[in-house]
């Protein structure tokens, strides 16, 4: 698999130019390097989409990719993957106001956010969060909030999202996020620097390797859910 290109959004307090985030950066670009298909490789080789007789695409699945990084973030590059991080439902809420009455108000918390894919702590003590996108749109943005939740709070200091390229996601199913759809919200999250102590919050951007139209080449492995059912139908 191929790394693309890393787009760091924002960085407070030169948290990029540590050894932490650069050491951190190397070991995750060489776990996406190590994703391959089929085995033993040492390429991503997908097989292209293809429009089926009853209307439905065959597409790539997309858990695979992500099992393998987590493997190789693991295994190979040697990181421990820490329990999931606490977004304490606790944490102060800012005062807004309620209308017509214009009384400040805090909304309690009511709702999880759910663990990162990935936690671990690099050699200087720099917590990293990742998350590897193989959910739809909607997705993506839930898991941008939440890094940005979690680097405001001081809960992290470097948040990470993997997504796939525009190229990448057509040959996959799902409907999965992508850096195409992501792109109109970069200044966005660009603006949550302000409230970020400490912290860096970078996109980071893969693609495969190659494409095959051989029939005989195996597509990976596609998920059952609504969602992938949905993202067959898809063009």
């Amino acid at each position: 698999m191929k790394w693309l290109r890393t787009l760091v959004l924002f960085d407070r307090g030169e948290v990029i130019s540590s050894d932490d985030w650069d050491t951190v950066h190397t070991s995750y670009v060489r776990a996406i390097s190590s994703i391959d298909h089929p085995a033993g490789s040492g390429t991503l080789t997908l097989r292209e989409k293809v429009k089926k007789p009853d209307g439905q695409w065959a597409r790539n699945g997309v858990g695979f990719l992500r099992t393998r990084f987590l493997e190789f973030m693991r295994d190979a590059e040697g990181w421990h993957a820490e329990s999931d991080v606490d977004l304490s439902r606790d944490r102060q809420q800012p005062p807004i106001k309620l209308y017509p009455s214009l009384e400040a108000y805090r909304e309690p918390i009511t709702s999880d956010f759910g663990g990162f894919d990935f936690m671990t702590t690099a050699p200087n003590g720099t917590r990293i969060a990742i998350e590897w996108e193989t959910g739809n749109i909607s997705s993506s943005h839930r898991s941008m909030n939440k890094l940005a939740i979690a680097l405001s709070n001081g809960i992290v200091e470097v948040g990470v999202l993997i997504v796939p390229s525009r190229k990448l996601y057509e040959h996959l199913t799902d409907r999965i996020g992508n850096i195409g759809e992501l792109s109109g919200y970069l200044s966005m999250w660009e603006g949550l620097k302000a409230v970020v102590p400490r912290g860096l919050l970078a996109i980071t951007v893969v693609e495969h390797d190659a494409l095959t139209t051989d029939p005989a080449f195996p597509y990976l492995k596609v998920g059952s859910d609504g969602r992938a059912k949905e993202g067959r139908t898809k063009s």
